[in-house]
């Protein structure tokens, strides 16, 4: 092997920074911060001589992973410097538009201290650096080690916390003014918050009008656009920490504009720092402008019935996957001459897999639906403004052969992972703070009971859930179209789920379930689905080893051997699978196939 250095760089939090979003703006803009800190590293690597490894297509800001390896020596403080530098850009640009705009009575001297503490200690950064000849496999595992003592500093602060996350300060002129605690007043503090609020939700809507170029009648007219494109950014009742005042800020367009300049003067227009970057910028405020944004809210407008006037409410389909062992996948040309080049080979699939996929929704004969990111293996998006999940259900049925593998049918031509999705089926009454960590679970229950699968999870206003989960291969076949009432005509233009569905909670009321109810689960079986009696009762296709490779082999429908296990049994040779774990999980495997295919496949 000839003589070379491996430098691989990343900083947290990631999904804590993404999670603490109210609204799908905030969404939008935390994963797009990430990408563009992302892409800095990138671009400033390659200006000092450096070749960016992974991730593959620096040169596409959107959707950009936060673990970068580069070939060559980038020094650390060279990799930490331009880091800052463009989280600095961020958050000066954002406190200097609010105070030469936000004006009046209030004073900005204190609320500084803070802004700086959060441009110098939001993020944690690791970098490592391999010796001459060590492996890129080497470098990570460092950088794993490095990772874990952790080197943290919290921020502390006086008065009140904020509405969302509840672990921060709120954002206002007084933040960390020193006062005595004993003469704190907390309905004076209240009442300060509030009006800066509701001053800065109007400039922003002032601002959004200028941008744009709007034409506005009359004064009367421009005040009442003002505060309603105003509240589309930031509602007045609302009370934001620092960092998620700077989401917020961030997918205005004049906010871009200025970051833009600010970029401008700091990196002194190098075209190797800033290319892409300020079009992804502008790219991100076009794509959230209030005229064109509103179509994902969960309310609709109002419409007048008679005498009432009503706000309808729509459900909406998130989804969340990931790519299922993609580190183990890299393990497998660890400490190989290959391994540099197999990286970037994967990182460049799966860079354009998720550019391809945020393109997708623009030309996809199925409408109302967004992904939010997607930085390769890893994507989010949402449905919306649907009577019913029918369509959600159909994409999904074709989505690993014909989004994930693109409709490639060799082996050699499809993804060298499988994934793994959650999809909820929201109430537009839960907050999207729990809709999105529901979307996390259900990921996860589906990683978690074999991968290679779909996690579907209806999510109902009062918390609880229903979920069920199928391997892709079993959904693809068309399980949940081949639906049959009681009738026994097929195909008809709507399937009717109330007959199994109140058939499962007869049964479940007797407890016909209890025990060994397999049989009368088979039984419904048989009535509803009688084409795939065969498939469940098959006892090959119900579980995969531990050790298969499910990119050539059918995952199994409850999930891995290893799952189903005897307990008592502790040699790994000799570990049989328990035949009644394995008949119960079967039984609610089809007990919450009624149920869930109910709530989505109902017209």
């Amino acid at each position: 092997m000839t003589n070379t250095i491996y430098t691989v760089i990343t900083f947290a939090p990631v999904q804590g920074f993404i999670e603490k979003s109210r609204k799908l703006r905030d969404l939008y803009g935390s994963s797009y911060l990430l990408s563009y800190l992302s892409s800095v590293i990138c671009n400033a690597a390659k200006s000092k001589g450096c070749h960016v490894i992974s991730p593959a297509l620096s040169n596409i800001t959107q959707g950009m992973p936060n673990q970068i390896i580069i070939l060559g020596d980038f020094p650390e403080e060279d990799a930490n410097s331009a880091f800052l530098t463009a989280w600095k850009c961020v958050t000066e640009t954002c406190r200097e538009w609010i105070e030469d705009n936000v004006q009046g009575e209030w004073e900005y001297t204190s609320w500084k201290r803070s802004w700086d503490l959060w441009t110098k200690y939001a993020w944690e950064f690791f970098w490592v650096q391999g010796n001459n000849g060590e492996y890129i496999s080497d470098v990570r595992e460092k950088l794993n080690e490095k990772k874990r003592p952790r080197d943290w500093t919290g921020i502390n602060w006086q008065g009140e916390s904020s509405t969302l996350s509840g672990a921060d300060a709120i954002a206002y002129p007084k933040l960390s003014q020193i006062f005595d605690p004993r003469k704190y007043n907390y309905q004076l503090e209240k009442k300060d918050v509030t009006d800066f609020y509701e001053v800065l939700s109007k400039k922003l809507g002032e601002s959004f009008i200028q941008s744009v170029r709007l034409k506005i009648p009359d004064k009367e007219m421009m005040s009442k656009r003002s505060l309603e494109y105003g509240k589309s950014f930031i509602d007045p009742e609302e009370e934001l920490s620092v960092p998620e005042l700077i989401k917020r800020l961030i997918t205005h367009k004049t906010i871009t504009d200025k970051l833009i300049e600010r970029l401008k003067q700091v990196f002194g227009n190098n075209g190797v720092i800033l290319k892409n970057i300020a079009q992804q910028i502008n790219q991100l405020s076009d794509d959230l402008n209030p005229n064109t944004f509103t179509d994902l809210s969960r309310l609709n407008e109002k419409k007048r019935t008679g005498e009432e006037t009503r706000q309808e409410k729509f459900w909406t389909g998130w989804f969340q996957g990931d790519g299922d062992k993609a580190g183990d996948y890299l393990k497998s040309f660890a400490r190989k001459p290959e391994e540099p080049e197999e990286i970037k080979k994967f990182s460049l699939e799966m860079r354009e897999w998720g550019d391809d996929f945020q393109k997708l929704p623009k030309d996809s004969i199925i409408s109302n639906w967004r992904v939010i990111y997607a930085g390769g293996d890893d994507f989010l998006g949402v449905f919306y403004k649907r009577k019913d999940a029918v369509d959600c259900v159909k994409f999904f049925s074709r989505f690993k052969a014909d989004t994930w593998n693109e409709g490639k049918s060799q082996p050699e031509e499809k993804k060298k992972i499988t994934v793994s999705v959650g999809f909820v089926w929201a109430s537009p009454d839960i907050p999207q703070r729990d809709v999105l960590q529901h979307c996390r679970l259900a990921e996860k229950s589906a990683k978690n009971n074999g991968r290679d699968r779909i996690a579907f999870r209806i999510l109902f206003s009062n918390g609880n859930h229903l979920e069920w989960v199928c391997p892709w291969w079993l959904l693809e076949t068309g399980l949940l179209s081949s639906y049959r009432d009681r009738d026994k005509k097929e195909n008809k233009p709507k399937q009717n789920w109330t007959h199994i569905y109140n058939d499962v909670a007869v049964l479940e009321s007797r407890h016909a379930f209890d025990d060994d109810g397999l049989d009368v689960a088979l039984g419904l079986l048989e009535i509803y689905f009688p084409k795939y009696v065969n498939v469940v009762k098959d006892k090959h296709k119900q579980l995969h080893p531990s050790d298969a490779d499910l990119t050539k082999t059918d995952s199994g429908i409850l999930g891995e051997c290893k799952m189903y296990y005897k307990e008592n049994l502790e040699e790994v040779d000799k570990k049989e699978v328990d035949t009644t774990k394995v008949n119960k999980a079967l039984t609610k495997w089809i007990i919450n196939l009624a149920k869930v295919g109910f709530h989505l496949c109902q017209q």
